[in-house]
């Protein structure tokens, strides 16, 4: 019968009788998804030392539709890009991640460089970008993104570069 009771004092002491105005209820989710992962091997990026327009480059094409959907322009309240790289490669390698308009204009660019590593000891670097809302509004609005990531000239670099990339996004859903 005692614990009873205190089960019962327990209860009643926990409960509330306010109702739920849903009006002053918001829901604000977070969502990450991958944008780019890629590896090549020092090899490759020596192929590439008289590529044209920009030597020593290589370059690849993100698929950014996802930023353009109307419930971003809606909702989308933080975005924040997060890098990590591992550099094996005897050079340092410079990342550029540039968006373009309609018009193919650059709407908006990260660059950052990696320091060289080694075989034995790839250097390791973790950035991001978090992008304020007028940021927001231009990244929303762009139709496409490169990435670009270049060497000083050399050909006989050896080792292996790793990046990926994730987007972080945050929601904001107002009550009705």
């Amino acid at each position: 019968m005692k614990y009873l009771l205190i089960i019962c004092v327990i209860f009643f002491s926990c409960t509330d009788d306010r109702s739920l105005d849903s009006d002053e209820f918001e829901v604000i989710p977070r969502f990450e998804a991958n944008v780019f992962q890629t590896v090549y091997t020092a090899e490759l990026i020596n192929a590439g030392n008289d590529s044209i327009p920009i030597p020593n480059t290589i370059r690849d094409f993100v698929d950014i539709d996802f930023l353009n959907e109307q419930y971003n322009a809606d909702y989308l309240e933080s975005l924040e890009f997060k890098f990590l790289a591992e550099n094996s490669i005897n050079r340092p390698q410079t990342l550029d991640f540039i968006f373009f308009d309609i018009d193919d204009f650059e709407t908006f660019r990260v660059t950052e460089t990696i320091p060289s590593g080694s075989l034995t000891g790839p250097s390791i670097k973790t950035f991001s970008v978090e992008l304020n809302p007028q940021q927001i509004d231009i990244i929303t609005s762009s139709i496409r993104a490169e990435v670009f990531v270049n060497q000083p000239r050399a050909a006989t670099n050896i080792g292996e570069m790793q990046i990926e990339c994730i987007v972080e996004a945050g929601y904001l859903y107002p009550g009705e």
